[in-house]
């Protein structure tokens, strides 16, 4: 009986193991193979990533890593989970194997469980933008100072090496904002108290200069990024705004945007929906996340109002009707940015190949008799190429041709044209457009151009310097008659085309860009040398004679002569004795300056 009952007991062991891995709630799911790379040594891959109520960002192919007790790791970055434990009991290791009579899902409890860790060495930037205005009154402008406060803590707790870099600015008025400014430097011991002092020592006073503090914010963040070192710009991985208002922007101006409207119709809103938000900077899309508590002084109709704040908002902002949720809300907003250092390490025994899960605590589904394997919930950031508007831009500047005839012959003029470029969705740096230009001489003497071809900037233009280039077809048209100086021969040039190469920058000063296009062809012409004919008397297209010295001077005019009268048997056109046929090249450049919108 006792041996029946132990084998009841191992058979519902094993049953209740299957069905635990077999209908697992929360797994991650790959096929993990062993191959020789580069010298022979072996490479650890997983592939045919799969998982159910675990999200994260992982390649088609994800390379292990050889730990000290010689398993296999594998990293998944920035994981997060349904599970209402997260992480924090660790997942268990799971293989697919033959036991005898078929395949099962079974447990290896030799291998280390999954375990959560947190990636600190990336530099992150995040601005606080604090409302301080009479609206919120005492009570709750001490709330949101406590709300910060905690908001500075938690990140610190996660990274206290400084890896998160925080600036401060509160705002009521344009020229109390400017006062109240605390730059961006790194989150540290001593840092935080000196934040915590700033904080509390922000004041309350009339307007709500919301957009303006954005701006500022913004430009503060651009340029702390621009100045990073190599190394830390390499680290560099996330730039936010987290804003708190109670209530609408009614104190942002500035002459070169507009006249102030109301709502959407406000051009400093419409400047910071277009131009602050998800800005490139460093490469990455500047994040504004907002949080706003619907004030006294806001009596507008709900849809206005969330309106509003989504335009100024990367994703959906946090609405309140009070503020008895603020303090949590920063706490979830910290909680989030901590996220993206979030990594999950799974581990698998290194002689092992085939199928392999890793599951979270004994969750099972039993929606389904099945195990349901849904796709790999991809975690990305919105990135707009390096800038989410296109690239327009109107150049000019001179123009330079020398043109090998007979003898070289140079050109100078002017030149204009027109170049756009839209952000590659695959290429974060890379934009790709067109350029066409328009070239023609000084005083209608010498060739016209007409170019066009593809154009691609590489690098921040917004922000910072981006590279241009470009090549395009050139069509030169020049008909009329080309005389030296000291003639000895005319030419009349007909058209040519070539290749062009443009080499360029752009720059940050003014929305200035700066190239010079290179072009090299070939055009067709005919020659004729009036002094190579032999003296004597010839005859024009209306047999009146002509002497040798009037036919030099009438002979550039493109009027044709002949050895004899029409009279004569043997008439014959002298054009064919003195004129030739040439292709000879042109090179032509020319420097322009460019402005973009």
């Amino acid at each position: 009986m006792k041996r029946i009952l132990f084998l009841m007991v191992c058979v519902l062991s094993v049953v209740a193991s299957f069905a635990q891995a077999d209908k697992a709630k929360y797994y991650i799911e790959g096929d993990y193979s062993i191959s020789r790379g580069a010298g022979g040594r072996f490479v650890y891959n997983l592939t045919n990533i799969s998982s159910k109520g675990i999200y994260f960002s992982v390649p088609d192919t994800l390379r292990g890593v050889v730990e000290e007790d010689e398993s296999i790791s594998f990293t998944f970055e920035k994981a997060t989970t349904d599970c209402p434990d997260g992480f924090q009991d660790g997942l268990k290791f799971w293989k697919w194997q033959n036991n005898g009579k078929n395949y099962s899902w079974q447990r290896d409890s030799e291998v280390k469980d999954a375990q959560q860790n947190f990636e600190t060495d990336k530099v992150m930037v995040a601005m606080l933008i604090l409302d301080c205005s009479n609206s919120l009154g005492d009570a709750n402008f001490a709330k949101l100072k406590s709300s910060a406060i905690k908001f500075l803590d938690i990140l610190y707790d996660a990274s206290p090496d400084g890896s998160v870099r925080i600036g401060i600015i509160g705002f009521n008025t344009m020229s109390n904002t400017d006062e109240m400014v605390r730059n961006i430097e790194a989150l540290t011991a001593s840092s935080k108290d000196k934040m915590i002092q700033f904080i509390n020592g922000l004041t309350l006073y009339n307007n709500t200069s919301l957009y303006y503090a954005m701006r500022k914010g913004a430009d503060m963040v651009g340029d702390y990024v621009a100045r990073l070192s190599n190394d830390e710009r390499e680290k560099f991985d996330y730039a936010c705004m987290v804003s708190f208002t109670d209530g609408y922007d009614n104190h942002s101006k500035d002459e070169r945007l507009g006249v102030p409207q109301r709502g959407l119709d406000n051009p400093y809103f419409q400047y910071i929906r277009d131009n602050v938000v998800n800005r490139n900077i460093g490469g990455k899309s500047l994040k504004s996340h907002v949080i706003a508590v619907k004030g006294n002084d806001v009596s507008e109709d709900n849809r206005l109002y969330k309106e509003v704040f989504q335009g100024i908002s990367s994703q959906e902002p946090v609405l309140l009707d009070d503020f008895s949720q603020v303090e949590a809300q920063f706490e979830k907003m910290a909680q989030e940015l901590i996220k993206r250092w979030q990594n999950l390490t799974c581990y698998v025994p290194s002689a092992h190949q085939g199928r392999v899960r890793w599951t979270i605590g004994d969750y099972t589904d039993n929606s389904s008799s099945a195990p349901v394997v849904e796709k790999t919930k991809e975690v990305k950031e919105q990135v707009v190429s390096y800038s989410k508007k296109a690239f327009l831009g109107v150049n000019a500047g001179l123009d330079f041709e020398i043109a090998s005839q007979p003898k070289t012959l140079t050109h100078v003029g002017l030149c204009t044209g027109f170049d756009f470029a839209v952000p590659s969705k695959k290429k974060e740096n890379i934009a790709v457009g067109g350029m066409i230009s328009l070239k023609w001489p000084f005083f209608g003497h010498g060739p016209f151009h007409i170019g066009a071809g593809p154009l691609m900037l590489v690098g921040d233009y917004e922000n910072r310097v981006a590279f241009m280039l470009g090549t395009g077809l050139d069509l030169r048209f020049h008909n009329t008659v080309e005389r030296p100086k000291k003639f000895t021969w005319t030419a009349d040039n007909k058209m040519g085309a070539g290749g062009t190469l443009r080499l360029g920058f752009t720059t940050t000063a003014k929305r200035l860009y700066f190239f010079t296009d290179l072009t090299l062809g070939g055009f067709h012409a005919f020659y004729k040398d009036p002094l190579a004919v032999p003296a004597g008397i010839y005859y024009d297209a209306f047999d009146n004679p002509v002497s040798g010295q009037e036919l030099n001077a009438r002979w550039g005019q493109g009027e044709s002569f002949f050895t004899g009268p029409s009279t004569d048997e043997n008439r014959t056109e002298l054009e064919q004795f003195y004129r030739w046929d040439s292709h000879p090249l042109y090179f032509n450049f020319s420097i322009n300056v460019g402005y973009r919108f």
